[in-house]
């Protein structure tokens, strides 16, 4: 028995199989395997990988900034006082959107009875059930308040209307000024002041009588009363001398108190009444004119 004490050849397989040394020498011997890659290949295969690569930094970029547009919409939850997460109110276009109308300036609604008024745009309120107070003040242009009720609406160009909501049922008293009520179906009534004590009309006065009770009335400043009186004249006392002058007058009363058509039927029927020769038609027809155009007449009612 002989043993071999040569120190063993790293490059030499530990395995002494005849077949697998062949092999070994086999693969020492043969030569390398020639890479077929030109320089044009290897530069594109560097634009290729540059390519890949811009396009993940893209893709990163875009996912980054969406992130941040979504923290920076959201509202901070962060505390700075205490370091910790609790919600922070925010002011967005939304909230400011929402915020409750307000009344214009001329217009004051005091709820003396019932619950808070319902404002819905600075000339558009809405009334419960309770009583109202409502007061229009004098101003330049043209708006006229809408108190919307369950029972129908009362429309309010200037003065104070006292109003009484009970379901279905609105009651509406024109202290002063003037306004219109409006049924459901859309008919509309002038409102007028009620007659005080000292207002009350005789029944057997004549048209003389009338025409200087009307001219006290509007020396004391109360145009309402005095429009009553006029109306009661030119109605009753349609052929009466005084009848003439108080027709004009009730006509220019009616327009300074802005019931226009009211003031339109009054011209009208000055014209009707007497003849176009008459000295101040040409002026009469001239204030018609500037009225513009209404609906018709039946004496000194609009239909």
């Amino acid at each position: 028995m002989s043993i071999d004490l040569r120190p063993p050849d790293p490059d030499e397989p530990a395995v002494r199989s005849p077949e697998l040394l062949r092999l070994v020498q086999a693969a020492r011997t043969a030569p390398a395997p020639v890479l077929k890659v030109s320089s044009d290949a290897v530069f594109a295969g560097f634009q290729a990988r540059r390519r890949d690569s811009r396009r993940l930094y893209v893709g990163v970029g875009l996912a980054a900034a969406a992130a941040v547009a979504l923290l920076w919409a959201r509202p901070s939850f962060m505390s700075s006082k205490t370091g910790t997460l609790e919600p922070v109110a925010a002011t967005t276009v939304e909230a400011a959107h929402t915020a409750p109308a307000a009344l214009a300036a001329s217009v004051r609604v005091v709820a003396e009875e019932g619950p808070p008024t319902v404002v819905r745009g600075p000339w558009q309120v809405e009334l419960a059930d309770g009583r109202y107070d409502v007061t229009v003040a004098a101003h330049a242009g043209p708006e006229l308040l809408q108190v919307d009720t369950p029972g129908g609406t009362v429309e309010i160009a200037q003065g104070r209307v006292v109003i009484v909501v009970a379901g279905t049922r609105t009651e509406a008293e024109l202290r002063t000024g003037v306004a219109t009520w409006i049924a459901p179906d859309g008919a509309r009534t002038p409102l007028a002041v009620p007659p005080a004590a000292d207002d009350a009309i005789d029944p057997a006065a004549g048209p003389s009588e009338l025409a200087r009770h009307a001219d006290a009335l509007l020396a004391a400043g109360r145009r309402d009363a005095a429009i009553r009186v006029l109306d009661r004249l030119v109605s009753a006392h349609p052929d009466s001398p005084p009848a003439r002058a108080a027709l004009l007058d009730l006509a220019r009363l009616l327009k300074a108190a802005a019931r226009t058509d009211e003031a339109r039927c009054a011209y009208a029927l000055y014209l009707e009444r007497y003849p176009a020769k008459e000295q101040l038609a040409d002026e009469v027809e001239g204030a018609l004119a500037r009225l513009g155009p209404g609906p018709a007449c039946a004496g000194l009612r609009p239909r």
